[in-house]
């Protein structure tokens, strides 16, 4: 781990999950210990690394938040080897039986859940023919702002389609966030256009380090995702992104570089808003011991 906490080796994991559970948290374990031997401390996960099936297919496979396999695979892989993870996102168990909560959790490096973040922004779209999604008719939608405190630097946690809604990232940084962290599944058609341009977006307007890790490639038969993981600096510039295969995106972040962006181009003092407007925020569920 470095001592100079201006810097953090950060790790963006890209998969491929398809309907096998063990199989997925088999790989995702793979990818995460590539991860640590590169040297990263923290990493992230896509959107539902433990299971892609058909949709709604979550709602058999849902997991309790104290034992579930997908949650037994991050909390046990932190405090073996003391590193903290952004958990992409796995499907809980609510108190309606029909549906679950898309969950972004976080533990800290000694494998304490610090924080747990349920998606905000259900997709609910009819991008053609082919590619038509209701996540409200087995999703509840999650009603708050968090983010974690993590190696001395605040993360806001996002999943996939938030990614859209702007006042969601600003409320991030009202919030002291200098990290931004997108786990997602984006479809092949909207990625290909709107990925890059808008995770340099919420990169540039919010001067925030883009931590974007994806799902990629053919789940089932009809399902696919878009993929190109990446991490974006904040001047919007791409400082990686992954081909079309399974892998760990390992990187430094800068966070003196982050500062000097901000102090010589300051938008974000200039800003004439404040608060996102009917939305609270919390810094996860207790302070990180990092």
């Amino acid at each position: 781990m470095s001592e100079d906490r201006n810097m953090l080796r950060v790790a963006a994991i890209q998969m491929c999950s398809t309907g096998n559970r063990d199989a997925n948290l088999v790989r995702a374990r793979s990818l995460m210990e590539e991860a640590v031997e590169n040297g990263a401390e923290l990493l992230s996960l896509p959107e539902n690394f433990a299971f892609i099936g058909r949709e709604g297919d979550q709602v058999q496979v849902a997991e309790d938040i104290e034992d579930g396999p997908g949650v037994r695979c991050l909390r046990d892989f932190a405090a073996k080897h003391h590193v903290a993870i952004v958990g992409g996102s796995v499907a809980l168990k609510t108190a309606d039986a029909s549906k679950v909560s898309n969950a972004c959790l976080v533990f800290d490096s000694e494998g304490e859940l610090v924080a747990r973040y349920d998606k905000m922004h259900l997709f609910d779209v009819n991008v053609d023919e082919e590619h038509s999604f209701q996540e409200s008719s087995y999703v509840v939608a999650g009603k708050n702002v968090v983010t974690a405190s993590l190696f001395g630097h605040v993360a806001g946690l996002s999943i996939c389609y938030d990614l859209r809604f702007p006042e969601l990232y600003r409320a991030h940084v009202l919030a002291g966030a200098e990290m931004l962290f997108v786990p997602s599944a984006f479809t092949v058609p909207t990625g290909t256009v709107h990925w890059e341009v808008l995770l340099r977006a919420r990169a540039i307007e919010n001067q925030c380090y883009v931590i974007a890790p994806a799902q990629f490639g053919r789940h089932n038969a009809r399902r696919a995702s878009f993929g190109q993981t990446m991490i974006v600096d904040p001047w919007g510039e791409v400082l990686e992104r992954c081909p079309d295969r399974d892998m760990a995106l390992v990187l430094d972040l800068d966070f003196a570089r982050l500062k000097e962006i901000r102090d010589r181009l300051p938008s974000l003092e200039h800003a004439r808003q404040g608060r996102v407007e009917g939305a609270s925020v919390r810094t996860g569920l207790r302070p990180s011991k990092r």
